[in-house]
């Protein structure tokens, strides 16, 4: 498994994973240590006996010589039956047993074929000059197997003869690892198994709480907040689930106050624009509510001209249905409505918004210049629109003390939709460019502004998934560009 893919398990996986890979890594190092104790036990044994071998043989060896040497017996014939008869006991594993003169030649052996070789290898030659017993490790090419030789000086006193030499075949002690070894190996997996079966057990106990609250709060953290995890037991996890819960319910609380305050503040801009448009509104329902006065004066004098009266009746008519338009347009844009994205056209969007403040325009001097493209599509609330443009008209307005001209573009860019609002205002302090989004921030006298219409128009560009950004030059106006997801 690569080391990515583990970052990107669970924690549950990862603990009985990297547990039972620590359980497997430690028994195969107390395998190991085991096996390396078990053979450097056997071995020394095996040294010593070997050793005891040797000295021992060695009396007897000694003494024949002796006894050959004063001619006493026939040469050769004792220590020859002698290494036969205990190279003959197999119980031992001896390999060979050899008896080498000063000058390392045999003139004993269990084997017939080696009289009166003469040995020079190393070991010989290291086993002639030493003054006590030597143990020496070596592979022996015959058996296939590894064998210590034992090489004790035949002596008494100053007196020296030669060197016995026997070999001991390892065979046995690394049967006997390998035995030690397969006993390891077995009591490995049936740990590794009743490991395993715990592992599992502790990590649900313990683990699976964790990680049932890990996702919980993935879940809370992508606007889920009607999450809740299982309690069980009393210790710590118990507490921090607890806590966890008591947590998510004052988040939920928390939001609902907020979402109900945002409503509020939204209304209340709603409000602060509708009274923004009054002296608009006044014109639009003066003017006719004039003609309606002089309608009736003129039915009043010509009742029974029935000419003159049917057309002061189709004047107070129009006169009628222009302020019943005015007042639906303001209870229209004044009413709390749900949130419903239809289909929009842009550019009629944009004309409704300039109705609404036509006469402020032509009041102030401000020309408008309609740039949008016709056929240009976009989903979103009515409502929301509207208020969009309303608080861009405004702040655009506020700005142009001594006129000029807005001018709304709008295009499609890729399967983005692209709108600018351009003024000839005073512009924004580069000191207040990354504030002028802030609630309640604004730059105009108390009692002339609330700060909430441009950040009510980036919290609802931001929840339709758009983005708002303003370029601008004090005394040179400001560009405000909304890019936001066309319709399909």
């Amino acid at each position: 498994m690569k080391y990515p893919e583990l970052l990107n398990l669970t924690l549950q996986r990862k603990f009985v994973l990297l547990t039972s890979a620590s359980i497997i890594f430690l028994m195969t190092l107390l395998g190991f240590w085991m096996a390396k104790r078990e053979s450097t036990i056997l071995y020394s044994e095996i040294e010593k006996r070997g050793r005891l071998l040797a000295e021992t043989l060695a009396i007897p060896v000694v003494n024949d010589l002796i006894y050959e040497r004063l001619g006493l017996v026939e040469e050769g014939g004792l220590i020859d039956n002698y290494i036969t008869e205990i190279f003959g006991n197999q119980d031992i594993g001896l390999l060979y047993i050899a008896v080498l003169d000063s000058q390392g030649r045999v003139f004993s052996h269990n084997d017939f074929h080696e009289f009166g070789k003469i040995y020079s290898d190393p070991m010989t030659l290291k086993a002639l000059e030493a003054e006590d017993t030597l143990a020496q490790r070596f592979f022996d090419k015959e058996s296939g197997h590894d064998a210590v030789v034992f090489s004790t000086p035949l002596s008494i006193g100053k007196k020296k003869w030669g060197t016995l030499k026997l070999a001991v075949s390892l065979e046995k002690l690394e049967n006997e690892v390998r035995s030690v070894m397969l006993r390891i190996v077995i009591f490995t997996l049936l740990v590794l198994a009743a490991g395993f079966g715990l592992i599992l057990v502790l990590s649900r106990r313990f683990i699976g709480p964790i990680t049932h609250l890990a996702g919980a709060m993935e879940k809370a953290g992508a606007d889920f907040l009607d999450v809740k995890v299982d309690i069980r037991g009393h210790d710590e996890l118990a507490l921090l689930g607890d806590r966890f819960n008591s947590m998510m319910a004052r988040i939920r609380q928390a939001n609902d106050e907020l979402k109900k305050t945002h409503e509020k503040l939204v209304r209340s801009e709603k409000l602060a624009s509708i009274g923004i448009l009054a002296s608009g509104v006044a014109h639009e329902i003066n003017n006719p509510l004039g003609g309606l006065f002089n309608c009736l004066q003129m039915l009043v004098s010509n009742i029974e001209k029935p000419v003159l009266r049917d057309k002061y009746l189709g004047l107070a008519r129009e006169g009628l249905e222009q302020i019943e338009n005015t007042v639906s347009r303001l209870l229209w844009m004044s009413r709390k409505t749900e949130h419903m994205p239809v289909e929009v056209n842009v550019k009629s969007a944009v004309e409704g918004a300039y109705a609404f403040l036509r006469y402020r325009l032509d009041r102030d001097r401000i020309g408008f210049m309609n740039k949008v493209s016709d056929d240009l599509l976009i989903n979103f609330d009515v409502h929301d629109f509207q208020q969009l443009l309303m608080n861009l008209f405004i702040n655009a307005l506020d700005s142009m003390k001594k006129g000029g001209i807005i001018e709304v573009r709008g295009y499609r860019q890729d399967s983005m939709i692209r709108l600018e609002f351009i003024d000839q205002g005073e512009g924004i302090l580069p000191e207040n460019i990354g504030r002028i989004f802030d609630p309640f921030f604004t730059t105009k006298p108390p009692g002339e502004g609330t700060g909430l219409g441009l950040w009510l128009t980036y919290e609802i560009i931001r929840n339709y998934g758009g983005e708002i950004t303003v370029e601008s030059e004090p005394g040179k106006g400001s560009r405000f560009v909304i890019t936001l997801p066309g319709a399909r």
